[in-house]
């Protein structure tokens, strides 16, 4: 083990649970990584684990049974952070510009906050500038990561199972799929238009994943390879 760093937070009951993915990204031209999760999110040198910068204040109401579930998503110098419980109506949004030391929230660097939409389990994507959100009931935004303004926003066709895996953006297709194993397939670079649902006769929790020019979609039973003809 090279390092070891203790995040210890007080949070309401749950705050502490997190079960989203690190960010590697460049700090100050060193490598630096993203820990979200105990309502904060701290940056760490990847040499040494040193805190280079943190941002709390997250959950100012103290509301237990928030757990951090969806990972955050860096566009450009903007990390935007899904938190609350979209899947009970109290989704939050934070928008925190990168860059600076010390506490990124006193600094004036969470540049906004929407309490009107988000995700609890999706992560969201990245692509071209652009931030796209399903959420879980399949309504899918694209947002301004530097305003958190609204570009469009539309939805996948309703049923009643939930999406829990998180979208893939590639060449400017959207793919998308629920837990009762339909994938759906979305242009979205300009607006919002349904291509394909393929049923996969399964569940899908696992995110989809690119491999050179192949899908990989793992089901409850199998794991599937799309590749074009």
């Amino acid at each position: 083990m090279r390092w070891k760093v203790a995040r210890n937070y007080h949070t309401p009951t749950e705050g502490d649970h997190a079960y989203t993915t690190p960010i590697v990204i460049q700090h100050q031209g060193k490598e630096a990584l993203l820990v979200w999760g105990a309502e904060h999110m701290t940056a760490h040198d990847a040499a040494d684990g040193k805190l280079l910068w943190s941002c709390g204040d997250f959950n100012p109401e103290s509301i237990a049974n928030w757990p951090a579930v969806a990972s955050p998503v860096m566009a450009g110098d903007f990390l935007v952070v899904p938190y609350g419980r979209a899947d009970r109506g109290q989704p939050r949004l934070h928008g925190i510009k990168l860059g600076g030391s010390g506490d990124l929230a006193v600094a004036g660097h969470r540049v906004w906050k929407r309490e009107d939409v988000g995700t609890f389990v999706t992560t969201p994507a990245a692509y071209k500038g652009r931030v796209y959100l399903v959420r879980d009931r399949g309504e899918v935004a694209c947002l301004d990561p530097a305003t958190g303004q609204t570009v469009w926003s539309n939805a996948f066709p309703k049923a009643s199972a939930n999406f829990y895996s998180s979208p893939l953006i590639a060449g400017g297709k959207l793919y998308a799929a629920r837990e009762d194993g339909v994938v759906f397939v979305a242009r979205v670079e300009d607006k919002f238009e349904l291509l394909a649902e393929n049923k996969m006769g399964e569940r899908v929790i696992a995110s989809p994943v690119p491999a050179s020019d192949r899908l990989l979609i793992r089901g409850e039973q199998h794991l599937f390879c799309i590749a074009a003809d």
